[in-house]
């Protein structure tokens, strides 16, 4: 999609939105209220600051008192930044919120909430979803900098929801390369009133797209260096039953894609892939030492001491299983600083099942240990690894699994990627420009070598 074409998306609007804008009275001048900052270096906004930035972005209604306000760090990937939240509510329980960006102001997310929205919504008309686009224009016309409208691409396709409200997808693109998982979304009423409002926009360099290798480049590597995984997969039987199979497929930590700048691969966070290990049983680790409680009454045991910890009773209670177990490395995120520690509450040690050594996906317990006195619970979770009935020994190797993937793949995608972000690191990951396969998605039987649709899959 070339940027031309989300430039005009926005000209052919500006007639119609010409006369509404005029009810808006006076906006705000942009250098002023928008202005490219990192959170890090400049001064964070006061909580009084951050409330007059809201009330010129969005009026607050006739009745609403204020809440309270707190300062918000990010905390997952549909919250990237730090922001203050502001909240309004009105006496019948309605209310509005804000989040607003701790230096720029920048309206960063934004939601009402009335007790009328949610009653039965009123009949569609032909002319609703029109009303609720130009609704929606206007306040992204006021909301929205003219740098970032320019880099936006009208919805593809327009969600309508069963409570009559219309979700609006706008797509960020830079040099015409789209930027997945940047956009602006936008929620509203077949009238036009804007109920929910969500920006998430990086807002540091991005890599030189001059600089790009060619695609036959790039096809060439992901070609011959995309690498998935053999596991056995859970599918629904027609008995609305679990049955598992052996398939190729993408783990997120398989090289599955290539970096459009440098060549080297990618896995599926948008790190550099690493060399791929064998899953590790617990059969094959040393024997890990019995628990020691913490010195001190307010002293918690670490991480490391905790996962010790789990191993040993896995190791102790479950002799005969520990083939087909594993520790989940990295472990999933406990709430901790960096995920390191807790020190206020029991650690959950993750594992999996394996089946000869092959992995089972999504087939995982947790071990709770106690952060005080270091013991391991169980609890009333079975251990027992599911049932595979699978005693057929003719597999395809990973060449042809990847020639059936590559046939049903063909189309080469191009665009920038923000990595996940490991809570292990300091430092905010900046964004890639990626080359991938793209097409069907699914896995490949690795007993047949035929390709499973993921739809099909589900059916």
């Amino acid at each position: 999609m070339k940027q031309s074409r989300t430039k005009g998306f926005w000209k052919r609007l500006s007639i119609l939105l010409l006369s509404s804008l005029l009810v808006l009275g006076n906006i705000a001048d942009e250098s002023t209220l928008v202005q490219a900052a990192e959170q890090k270096s400049k001064k964070i906004l006061s909580e009084q600051e951050a409330i007059e930035y809201a009330k010129k972005w969005v009026t607050i209604p006739e009745g609403y008192e204020y809440d309270y306000g707190e300062y918000i760090e990010p905390y997952d990937d549909f919250t990237p930044y730090a922001g203050w939240g502001l909240s309004w509510h009105h006496s019948d329980k309605s209310s509005v919120g804000y989040k607003i960006h701790p230096v720029s102001g920048n309206l960063l997310s934004y939601h009402q909430y009335d007790d009328k929205d949610s009653e039965a919504p009123g009949p569609v008309t032909t002319n609703s979803k029109q009303i609720a686009l130009e609704g929606v224009m206007k306040f992204l016309t006021k909301v929205i900098p003219s740098e970032e409208r320019a880099n936006l691409i009208e919805p593809n396709e327009v969600d309508y929801k069963s409570d009559g409200t219309y979700y609006f997808k706008f797509q960020r693109v830079e040099n015409g390369i789209p930027f997945k998982d940047n956009y602006i979304a936008v929620t509203a009423r077949g009238d036009g009133k804007v109920l929910r409002f969500n920006r998430l926009w990086y807002e540091g360099e991005l890599p030189d797209a001059s600089q790009i290798i060619s695609e036959k480049e790039a096809r060439e590597l992901l070609e011959q260096k995309t690498e998935p995984t053999l596991y056995y997969e859970s599918f629904s039987s027609r008995d609305h039953g679990e049955k598992y199979m052996l398939v190729y497929g993408y783990l997120p930590t398989d090289p599955q894609m290539v970096d459009a700048i440098s060549g080297v691969m990618i896995d599926g966070d948008g790190a550099v892939a690493k060399p791929k290990q064998p899953f590790k049983s617990l059969k094959e680790m040393p024997a890990a030492s019995a628990p020691k409680a913490a010195s001190h009454k307010d002293v918690a045991i670490t991480r490391e001491q905790a996962e010790a910890s789990a191993i040993h009773l896995l190791q102790t209670k479950l002799r005969h299983q520990l083939a087909d177990i594993y520790m989940l490395d990295p472990q999933p995120y406990d709430g901790g600083p960096r995920g390191k520690e807790t020190n206020w509450r029991d650690y959950k040690v993750h594992f999996g099942w394996l089946k000869n050594g092959i992995l089972i996906r999504y087939a995982r317990f947790e071990i709770a240990v106690n952060s005080s006195s270091g013991s391991s619970i169980i609890g009333d979770e079975k251990l027992t690894s599911p049932v595979i009935l699978d005693n057929n020994m003719q597999r395809v190797d990973l060449a042809f699994a990847k020639k059936t993937e590559q046939a049903v793949k063909k189309s080469l995608e191009l665009y920038y990627l923000l990595p996940d972000l490991d809570f292990n690191e300091v430092e905010e990951p900046k964004p890639r420009l990626v080359y991938r396969l793209s097409g069907d998605k699914g896995v490949v039987d690795a007993h047949t070598g035929k390709w499973i649709s993921s739809l099909k899959g589900k059916e």
